[in-house]
């Protein structure tokens, strides 16, 4: 386990890091959260504090801001569903969106990390166009990362005893955990159209994965 977590300081300390060229530091951020993920760490293992392993539901608040907020946090849920953690989107704040989730400590660490790289990633290679492509190609990208973290998810089913149940109840508790004490919900995430734009990002997004030595390798983005 030391090994483990040892290997994990590393790819944080790596992503972390201010020379790291972008594309490396959202690798070691992927692997890093996929780590974490497997082997049931925290933020607090990484925070130089001793703790057992708390497998108790959390609420956490996200805020996500800047261009395409909108289209960002449903990345971010779309990922928190995929660690085994739900949530809803709450009033926004001013240029913010607010996005409730609930899950455990770690799942939902691992949610945020593995974001903070796809987020980066999608300003990378957003390509030029008007706002209703780049709105259509967030959505594919969205779309087709949750497609990459299906097939991860997958793997680490079949490679582990009991994993599918383990998941299977850590999203069942979350879910509880809402039902109980979030507010009712009336809206639920849409599903959106396709085109040029929604299929160009779906490829790109499909791309993300700590397997890639690099995201989207060959792939130029134009900022602008």
């Amino acid at each position: 386990m030391t090994n483990r977590k040892e290997t994990i300081q590393a790819l944080l300390a790596r992503a972390n890091h201010a020379t790291t060229p972008q594309p490396e530091a959202e690798t070691a951020l992927a692997l890093a959260s996929k780590l974490m993920h497997k082997y049931g760490f925290s933020n607090h293992d990484f925070n130089n504090e001793t703790m057992q392993q708390d497998n108790s539901v959390v609420v956490q608040e996200v805020r996500v801001s800047g261009k395409y907020r909108v289209q960002r946090q449903h990345l971010l849920y779309a990922i928190a569903l995929k660690h085994s953690c739900t949530g809803y989107r709450s009033d926004d704040e001013l240029d913010v969106c607010v996005v409730v989730l609930y899950g455990r400590d770690t799942d939902i660490f691992a949610a945020r990390t593995l974001f903070a790289a796809a987020d980066a990633m999608g300003a990378r290679l957003l390509p030029r166009g008007d706002r209703s492509w780049r709105i259509s190609w967030w959505k594919g990208f969205s779309a087709g990362i949750e497609e990459a973290l299906a097939v991860t998810r997958q793997e680490f089913i079949s490679e582990t005893t009991g994993g599918g149940l383990v998941l299977a109840d850590r999203m069942t508790r979350a879910h509880d955990e809402m039902r109980a004490h979030g507010p009712r919900l009336v809206a639920r995430y849409a599903s959106v159209g396709r085109g040029a734009a929604y299929s160009s990002g779906q490829q790109v997004g499909r791309r993300f994965g700590p397997a890639q030595r690099s995201f989207g390798a060959g792939v130029k983005g134009e900022i602008g």
